[in-house]
C-alpha cells in the first residue's frame, strides 16, 4: 500500500484500531471502566472526524487499484459521506452513556461494536466494486445486530434482534443473486467495469440476465434503507432496540445504504441500454410508496419511537426521489441527497437524544406512548424546547435544515423531469406536520394523568388528544 493510499485512509484505520482496543480492553482487564470506553470512543471518532476534514476538496485517490479495477475511491463525496457516518456514531456514543447506566447494561463492548459499525459503513461509502461494498455492509451488519440484542432481559430487544437478523439474511439473498446476475451478465463487479459493459450492448439473453440483476440488487438496497415494501421490519427493531442504536439505525445505517446505491446507480447501471433502464420505474413507485404508506401508518401510531421509525420510512422515500434524479443524469441530485442526509442526521439523532435524555430523567417510562411524556415541556423545558425544534426540522418548516435540505431534493426531481414525485414528495410533507405536532401537543398540552382519573377526566384527556 503506497503512502497516500495510506493517508487518505487512516481515519478508518483510526476507528477499526479503536475498536479492536476496546475488545482487548474489556477482555484483559479486571475492572472494565465503562466510562473510559465512552470517552475513548468519542475521542477516536473525533480524530477520525478532524482527518476526514482535511481531506475535503483533495484530488480522488484509487486505493489497491489493480489492472484498471479500484476496489476503493476516496473522493470528496465519499468523504462527505464519511463524515456522516462518523458524526452519527459520534453522537450515539455521547448518547450511550446515560442511557446505558438508566438500563442497567453497560456492556464495555458496546463502543467496539459501534466502531466496527462506523468502519463497515465507511467501507460501504467508498467501495468501488460490489464485493467491497459487501464486506462493508457485513461488517457494518452483524455488529448492528448485535448492538439491537444488548438488552438480554429484554424481551422486545431480543426480538427486535432476531428480526433485524432475519429480514437482514432475507435481503442479503437478494443482494447476493443480484451480484451473481450483474457479474455473470457484465463479467465484472467493479462499477466502472460495469458501466463499460452496458455502454457496448450485449444480446438480448444477456441484457435480461443484467437487468435481472440489476433488480435483485436494488431490493437488496430497499430493504438496508427501509423503503417500502421492504420496511416491515423496521418499526419492530426501533422499537425493541436501545434507544442510542435505534438512533443511529435510523441515520447511520440509512446513510450509509444512500450512499452506496447512489455510487452504483451513477457509476455503474445509469447508462443501461444509454439511458436510465427499465429498473427506473422500480425506483420511482418506491420512493411513492415509501413516502405515503410512511406517512400514513406514522399518522396512527402511539407510541413515539414507533412513529419516528415510520417518519424514517417516509425520509428514505425523500432521498429515493434524489436517487432518481441522479439516475436520470441531474448533476446537482448526488450533493442534494448528501445534504439532505446531514440535516436528517442531526434532526434524528436529536429527537432520539431528547428521549434517551427524558428516560434517564424520568426513571425510564415503561411505554413510549404520548401519554408517558405528557407534561414533559414544564418538568424540562429546555429538552422540550430542543424537541420541538427536531420536530418542526423534521416536518420541513422553514427556516429549518430540513425545509434546505428537501428544498434541494425536490429542485433536483424538477430539474430531471420528476415533477410528479417532486408534487408526492411535497404532499408527504405536508402530511407529516400532523404526526410530528402530537409529540409537541403531548409535551405542553396535556396534564399528567392522576393515578385513578374519573371516566370524565379521562373522557377529557381522550378528547383533547
Amino acid at each position: 500500500m503506497s503512502t497516500e493510499s495510506l493517508a487518505v485512509l487512516s481515519p478508518m484505520f483510526v476507528v477499526l484500531v479503536s475498536a479492536f482496543l476496546l475488545m482487548m480492553y474489556e477482555v484483559f482487564s479486571t475492572s472494565p471502566g465503562r466510562a473510559w470506553a465512552a470517552n475513548f470512543s468519542v475521542l477516536a471518532l473525533g480524530i477520525a472526524g478532524a482527518l476526514l476534514l482535511t481531506q475535503l476538496g483533495d484530488a480522488p485517490v484509487a486505493v489497491f487499484a489493480s489492472e484498471g479495477l479500484t476496489p476503493i475511491r476516496v473522493d470528496t463525496f465519499s468523504v462527505v459521506a464519511s463524515l456522516i457516518v462518523v458524526t452519527a456514531g459520534l453522537l450515539a456514543c455521547l448518547l450511550s452513556p446515560s442511557y446505558a447506566a438508566n438500563a442497567g447494561h453497560d456492556h464495555g463492548e458496546y463502543y467496539a461494536l459501534l466502531l466496527f459499525s462506523v468502519v463497515g459503513m465507511m467501507v460501504m461509502v467508498m467501495a468501488c466494486d460490489l464485493i467491497t461494498f459487501f464486506v462493508g455492509l457485513e461488517t457494518m451488519s452483524v455488529a448492528v445486530y448485535c448492538l439491537c440484542a444488548l438488552r438480554t432481559n429484554d424481551r422486545r430487544a431480543a426480538e427486535a434482534s432476531l428480526k433485524y437478523f432475519l429480514m437482514g439474511a432475507f435481503s442479503t439473498g437478494f443482494l447476493l443473486f443480484g451480484i451473481a446476475f450483474v457479474y455473470g451478465a457484465t463479467g465484472s463487479v467493479s462499477y466502472p467495469a460495469i458501466a463499460l459493459a452496458l455502454a457496448a450492448g450485449d444480446a438480448d439473453a444477456t441484457r435480461s440476465l443484467l437487468t435481472i440483476g440489476i433488480v435483485l440488487v436494488l431490493i437488496g438496497f430497499g430493504f438496508k434503507v427501509s423503503a417500502v415494501p421492504f420496511h416491515m421490519w423496521a418499526p419492530d427493531v426501533y422499537e425493541g432496540a436501545p434507544t442510542p442504536v435505534t438512533g443511529f439505525m435510523a441515520v447511520g445505517v440509512k446513510a450509509a445504504a444512500f450512499v452506496a446505491l447512489l455510487r452504483v446507480v451513477v457509476s455503474a447501471i445509469s447508462g443501461f441500454e444509454g439511458a436510465p433502464g427499465p429498473w427506473l420505474p422500480l425506483l420511482s413507485w418506491m420512493a411513492i410508496l415509501t413516502i405515503v404508506v410512511g406517512n400514513a401508518v406514522a399518522l396512527v401510531q402511539d407510541n413515539v419511537k414507533r412513529m419516528l421509525a415510520y417518519s424514517s420510512v417516509s425520509h428514505a422515500g425523500y432521498a429515493l426521489i434524489g436517487v432518481v434524479a441522479a439516475a436520470k443524469g441531474e448533476p446537482s441530485a448526488g450533493s442534494a441527497v448528501l445534504f439532505y442526509l446531514t440535516g436528517y442526521t442531526f434532526m434524528t439523532l436529536g429527537a432520539f437524544g431528547v428521549l434517551t435524555f427524558l428516560e434517564r430523567k424520568d426513571g425510564g417510562p415503561e411505554s413510549e406512548r404520548y401519554g408517558a411524556y405528557a407534561g414533559v415541556g414544564y418538568r424540562h423545558p429546555a429538552l422540550a424546547l430542543s424537541m420541538v425544534l427536531f420536530m418542526i426540522a423534521l416536518g420541513g418548516l422553514p427556516p429549518t435544515a430540513g425545509f434546505f435540505g428537501k428544498l434541494t431534493l425536490f429542485t433536483a426531481a424538477i430539474r430531471a423531469d420528476e415533477l410528479g414525485l417532486a408534487l408526492v414528495g411535497i404532499f408527504g410533507s405536508i402530511v407529516s406536520i400532523a404526526y410530528y405536532l402530537r409529540v409537541l401537543v403531548a409535551f405542553y398540552m396535556r396534564e399528567v394523568p392522576d393515578p385513578g382519573p374519573t371516566p370524565t377526566a379521562t373522557g377529557s384527556v381522550q378528547l383533547a388528544a
